[in-house]
């Protein structure tokens, strides 16, 4: 496993970087794959549960469109379909939701209503499967109530397509339903996860042949979506494989010639939310694993986004959804571009480049919530400012050279663990930390701030929350530091 440690990528040799073995399966298989264990479709769920439910069905019926088709994805016409949809039964600890495990905002009622549905009705195919993104998403997104309809909207789209589309979105559904629950914890083998992976690579080699856009989009949106998933159960290898795999496909729906720098301002601004995600994941994972970016990106000029997605952006579907989804505004994006960009060119930027960009850290919108519910604006508040100490040390570290024991470092490490310091761990906000722990991790110089930083990592360990993505990460950043030790020399 490689990270960032400002002075050459580290190598940790216990970590599993070989991808999971794949396998083809053909649409058969399906009964033997997602059937899932005995589950009773009407199991009563919390008042939270039943709200985020409630989220995909109350934005209104799919327009005429999106009129339920066939949904037989299996050859045997007398088994429906939507029997292979239930849920199973995960044995998560949100059975007794705890106060950050609460629907507080009731995202499940933004997605889908919460009918007793009969899983044998192969009718109920599309209800299920918005039951189970309403789940993944209330989980895994940083505002789930602002993705609503953006998942409702790629459900929709993935399910009127032909079978491999609904089969790769049945997949989705079933894990994404299921992240966080103690079979991901323990690293049970999963062969859905095999499945996942070999459909979606299959899709995009067969996409890359395909000159119609549509197809091209649905590819690259599945794609990103399993990346997702496989980001917190999976080897990192699997997320990089389907990155590098994807890469086609975005060059040949962005805008411009195809050996063209990429205006990012412009992209983050594209209609299309995947081309803006797949940019997202290739800048953040090159910063986080210091390694290149696949694509050559334009941010000279980050102040020409609008500095509030939510109401600059509202004529763009899904303007501000990596923030809504990963916590990470786009005007921060630009900026980690332009320091990657520095720092891959090798050369050290002057006084007045350093301070123009210290500059436009301090000037990042603050966060701001419509939320009511106090503890989650706060929780989502120390994200945001997290992000912002974590950039002043890249500035400083990873562009400039600066050691860990210099001035400038230690006061933005400080402001860090102060903010962590302030909130109680707990899902939010520490499972939307993982990143800014590595990237704060070389300014950790002294016991006490590495003893801050290595109790948020062992609070993701906790039964019911633990994702394969933090197994090693504890032990790369003890080996990391150990070594620092040894040769009796701040962290560079």
């Amino acid at each position: 496993m490689f990270l960032s440690s400002f002075s050459g990528s580290l190598h940790h040799p216990s970590t599993d970087f070989h991808t999971s073995p794949g396998f083809t399966l053909a649409t058969a298989d399906l009964d033997l794959i997602v059937t899932p264990q005995t589950t009773n479709a009407s199991t009563s769920m919390s008042s939270g549960q039943a709200s985020l439910l409630e989220a995909l069905f109350s934005l209104g019926q799919p327009p005429t469109q999106h009129a339920h088709p066939n949904t037989n994805l299996h050859p045997n016409p007398n088994k429906p379909a939507a029997s292979n949809l239930t849920p199973r039964n995960t044995g998560m600890q949100d059975d007794v939701p705890t106060p950050d495990e609460e629907d507080l905002e009731g995202v499940v009622s933004a997605i889908c209503r919460a009918p007793v549905l009969d899983k044998t009705a192969e009718s109920n195919a599309l209800p299920f499967l918005l039951q189970g993104y309403a789940t993944w998403i209330r989980r895994m997104a940083f505002e789930p109530l602002k993705m609503a309809h953006l998942a409702r909207d790629f459900v929709f789209r993935h399910f009127e397509d032909r079978n491999v589309s609904r089969w790769i979105l049945t997949l989705l559904a079933n894990i994404g339903s299921r992240i966080g629950s103690v079979e991901f914890a323990e690293e049970k083998h999963d062969p859905m996860l095999s499945a996942l992976q070999s459909a979606v690579r299959q899709r995009l080699g067969t996409a890359k042949c395909n000159l119609d856009r549509t197809e091209l989009v649905r590819a690259l949106d599945s794609a990103l979506e399993t990346m997702v998933i496989h980001f917190f159960v999976s080897p990192f290898s699997d997320v990089m494989t389907l990155r590098q795999e994807a890469a086609p496909i975005f060059r040949q729906l962005c805008p411009g010639p195809p050996d063209a720098t990429i205006d990012l301002s412009l992209l983050l601004r594209h209609p299309l939310v995947c081309l803006r995600q797949y940019a997202h994941v290739d800048i953040l994972f090159s910063v986080v694993m210091d390694l290149p970016t696949l694509f050559r990106y334009d941010a000279t000029n980050p102040g020409s986004l609008p500095s509030n997605p939510d109401r600059s952006m509202v004529k763009i579907q899904g303007g501000g959804c990596l923030q809504w989804l990963h916590g990470t505004p786009d005007q921060l994006t630009l900026l980690f571009t332009k320091m990657k960009s520095m720092r891959q060119s090798g050369l050290t930027p002057n006084t007045e480049t350093v301070a123009s960009i210290e500059h436009e850290i301090r000037e990042l919108q603050p966060f701001s919530s419509s939320s009511s519910e106090s503890f989650l604006v706060i929780a989502r508040f120390v994200v945001q400012e997290c992000w912002r100490q974590v950039a002043f040390v890249y500035l400083f570290m990873a562009v400039c050279g600066d050691p860990s024991d210099t001035l400038r470092v230690k006061e933005a490490f400080k402001r860090f663990t102060k903010l962590l310091n302030g909130i109680k761990p707990g899902r939010l906000p520490d499972e939307f930390l993982g990143m800014n722990l590595l990237l704060i991790a070389p300014a950790a110089q002294r016991k006490r701030g590495r003893e801050v930083v290595r109790q948020r990592i062992l609070e993701l360990h906790t039964r019911g929350r633990t994702f394969k993505a933090n197994n090693n990460l504890l032990s790369v950043l003890e080996d990391y530091w150990a070594r620092a030790d040894a040769e009796r020399r701040p962290i560079t």
